[in-house]
């Protein structure tokens, strides 16, 4: 079963920083991949800094998601992703990476899947957070807000992701692909 945590920033402890002016600086000093409850931490600075603001996002293909890098390196990548009405990124896993993630805008709902039932559903409000590891199925959903921003970490970067799609006899399926595409409920 897949090991999440759901926290608030108050109850994250502060991170060591090098120097306090930008994210770079949130990057722990360590050479190993960043454990979940890390990558929640990072997250969370980078809201409370309000690093996020001003940042310009890029549009997708599909125009109802927009995104931006904030950072990466071999073993870390850190994004500000939009949320608009209707837009869901389905069912998915993030492949080989952890992930922590903290809403800085608006509303996004996280649904769960579970056996023979509907799936499981959490609006998560600005300040929340949720940190998982590799073995983490969700689907993010906007709720509220024009849009809803939110803050993503993951280490090691997300290379690819396992996209979960019904096939035409009904049968639920994985699709590997790139972690930079978008992700979409259809």
């Amino acid at each position: 079963m897949a090991a999440i945590e759901q926290r608030r920033p108050e109850d994250v402890l502060a991170l060591p920083l090098v120097d306090a002016d930008g994210i770079a600086s949130l990057v722990p000093a360590h050479d190993r991949i960043l454990t979940p409850a890390e990558c929640r931490q990072i997250a969370v600075e980078i809201a409370g800094r309000g690093l996020w603001e001003g940042v310009e996002l890029t549009p997708t293909e599909s125009h109802t998601r927009a995104y931006a890098l904030l950072y990466e390196d071999e073993r870390i990548e850190m994004w500000v992703l939009s949320w608009l009405p209707h837009h869901s990124t389905g069912f998915h896993d993030h492949g080989e990476s952890n992930v922590g993630f903290c809403v800085v805008q608006g509303t996004i709902v996280e649904q769960q899947l579970r056996f023979a039932e509907p799936p499981c559903e959490l609006a998560l409000a600005v300040g929340d957070t949720r940190a998982a590891g590799t073995d983490y199925i969700h689907c993010l959903e906007w709720e509220t807000g024009s849009p809803a921003l939110s803050v993503h970490v993951y280490s090691p970067p997300l290379t690819f992701v396992g996209q979960y799609r019904y096939d035409d006899e009904g049968i639920l399926r994985r699709e590997a692909q790139s972690g930079r595409d978008e992700l979409t409920k259809d």
